[in-house]
């Protein structure tokens, strides 16, 4: 895993969504409205994601922001930091945690299951 991914804080992730959202590459100005926060913290946090490489930057009548980290690359880091904190780096505590508090319904389960079965190629979708 690359510095980038493991800097990033909660403040910048939810300024990386923004632009992750976008098509175009963002000003200011709209990435500080998505976020409904004040131009100096966005301005701050555009900054900072931009010396760790996450952002890039773009001159011209006004700086245009655009992500430099896959959404997807930063999820899998974020998803194993996640495990590997609360649940000892174990994804099955993860799941069992969030079958006991209800977050996963039946049709959840069932596109689980067949995600294994896809994975393995087996009915049970053991592996």
């Amino acid at each position: 895993m690359s510095e980038v991914e493991t800097k990033i804080t909660d403040a910048e992730l939810a300024v990386m969504q923004v632009l992750w959202a976008s098509k175009e590459p963002l000003t200011l100005n709209q990435v500080k409205a998505a976020l409904d926060k004040n131009g100096e913290t966005t301005k701050t946090l555009l900054r900072r994601l931009c010396q760790k490489g996450a952002v890039g930057q773009e001159k011209r009548e006004v700086y245009y922001y655009r992500p430099l980290v896959e959404r997807s690359k930063l999820g899998r880091y974020q998803t194993q930091r996640l495990i590997d904190k609360l649940y000892a780096g174990s994804a099955k505590a993860m799941v069992a945690a969030l079958v006991e508090q209800g977050q996963l319904q039946a049709q959840d389960v069932a596109e689980l299951q067949g995600m294994f079965q896809d994975l393995w190629g087996k009915e049970d979708g053991s592996p």
